[in-house]
């Protein structure tokens, strides 16, 4: 077991999250939207991370997660392949990103719906990052119930 796994486990550490994340979670599931994760870290890293969150074990809310082991999340055949892995067309996949490298090899993809996340403390957008629809809070993708 390394650090971060002890960590974890005896609750000293914990994964923060935003506010508006568990509220996202709970319409998604309501309405059965399939919430996936990729991330620079690791598989094992994020399940460890969502199962030991300050709102508690968010681990069931998430149907796959992928990693750098499926491409670099700034090459468009990344997202090609998630999309396959997930039995979608791309076009139906929604994609939130804070980086807009990630965002243009999405849309590189096909990913219909490419949305800059953006959050206190995040890098200053460029012309890039503002050619993508821009959201402020993760429940902005949620529509009405």
């Amino acid at each position: 077991m390394n650090n971060a796994s002890k960590g974890y486990a005896s609750g000293e550490l914990k994964g923060h999250i935003y506010s508006d994340f568990v509220p996202m979670l709970n319409w998604c599931k309501s309405n059965g939207v399939s919430v996936n994760i990729y991330s620079s870290g690791s598989i094992g890293a994020q399940k460890l991370l969502f199962k030991h969150t300050t709102d508690g074990d968010l681990t069931s809310f998430f149907n796959s997660h992928f990693d750098t082991t499926t491409g670099s999340k700034k090459e468009h055949k990344s997202y090609e392949k998630i999309a396959e892995d997930l039995g979608v067309k791309p076009g139906e996949i929604v994609f939130a990103s804070d980086a807009e490298a990630e965002l243009v090899a999405a849309r590189k993809a096909g990913i219909g719906f490419p949305v800059m996340s953006v959050r206190p403390g995040n890098a200053p957008l460029t012309n890039v990052g503002k050619e993508f629809p821009i959201i402020y809070s993760l429940l902005q993708l949620c529509g009405s119930d």
